[in-house]
């Protein structure tokens, strides 16, 4: 017994064009989808569990030929929708079943052809939707060795509008497939699907014990069911915590950060009104300096100017007393 989980993400952003000679299309693929699934079980049981996500459009359309017969097949998608889906089987030798079961939300618009005619038989599908719905599909194999019979049955409510249908009737490989399907969705929708494959190669043993196997099977899909819902829950958990953690570390070093950044800051702002200090007071001084300097000069210059006029007088008088010697005054 071994159990996997998955996760996936993808953006799609494409378009192209193929041919080969016999065939050719086109596609274009604008969507986004993301999903995650579980699953377990051995070599002769499995389940698998899968929620997904998917929204945009897409578009495609091809033909040619296969062989002896001709195909068209077109379909166009603008819609968001998100599915869980749930996938078990169970194999025994000669025989075995397998199941599907869908629950979705749907809105959007759909639309999808498929004509196939030639020496294999005929098949015509078609189908066109467009609204919003919630519903659950589901499906159901049982393979024998001379064949397999499977039906499929499903129901939807919602503002919707859609029809579809189509029919198949085909002989391949010794393999005969009758096939029937119908869709009508006003509001509410029911859709029912049923399709016959018999090999004529091989001969029926023993239906009744696909049966047996069947219900044996799906206590234990139902039981690895749980399991599983187990798991993704301790899963989400964890996740969660461990999101938490990371958040707190993170607003922690940003604090930090924010913190140191704050400091400083305020260390500069200080060194700057330092400096802006002691180049004020270093002006200051200067200022004083010059101011004394400036004074000091003045005193001088007034000390000489003083003495320059005593001398001025002293020589004036000198000059007086030789004239009136001179002129015996």
């Amino acid at each position: 017994m071994s159990t996997e989980t998955n996760t996936n993400f993808e953006n799609n952003q494409s378009a192209e064009t193929h041919s080969d000679g016999t065939s050719g299309g086109a596609s274009i693929d604008t969507t986004t989808t993301a999903s995650a699934g579980v699953s377990t079980g051995d070599e002769n049981a499995s389940i698998g569990i899968e929620a997904s996500v998917k929204t945009g459009t897409e578009a495609s359309v091809e033909g040619g030929l296969d062989g002896n017969n001709v195909y068209v097949e077109a379909s166009y998608s603008d819609t968001t929708e998100a599915h869980v889906t749930v996938e078990g089987q169970a194999n025994a030798e000669g025989f075995g079943a397998s199941g599907t079961v869908d629950a979705y939300v749907k809105t959007g618009n759909e639309a999808e052809l498929e004509v196939r005619a030639g020496d294999e038989g005929v098949v015509a599908n078609g189908s066109v939707s467009a609204g919003t719905s919630a519903g659950v599909d589901g499906e159901g194999t049982l393979d024998l060795r001379e064949g397999s019979v499977t039906a499929g049955a499903g129901v939807s409510v919602g503002e919707q509008v859609g029809i579809g249908g189509g029919g198949e009737a085909t002989f391949v490989d010794g393999v005969a497939t009758v096939g029937v399907s119908g869709e009508v969705a006003v509001l509410l929708g029911v859709e029912v699907d049923l399709s016959v494959s018999i090999d004529t190669n091989q001969i029926a043993e023993d239906a009744a014990a696909a049966q047996k196997l069947a219900e044996e099977q799906a206590a234990e899909a139902k039981r690895l069911a749980d399991e599983a819902d187990r798991v993704l829950a301790e899963q989400a958990a964890e996740a969660q915590r461990e999101t938490e953690r990371l958040a707190r570390e993170a607003q922690e070093e940003f604090d930090r950060q924010a913190r140191e950044a704050a400091e400083a800051a305020a260390a500069a702002q200080r060194e700057t009104e330092r400096l802006a200090r002691e180049a004020q007071e270093e002006f200051d001084r200067q200022a004083r300096a010059a101011q004394e300097a400036a004074d000091a000069a003045a005193r001088e210059t007034e000390r000489l100017a003083r003495e320059a006029d005593n001398a001025f007088k002293d020589a004036g008088n000198q000059i007086d007393k030789g004239f009136k010697k001179a002129f015996k005054w």
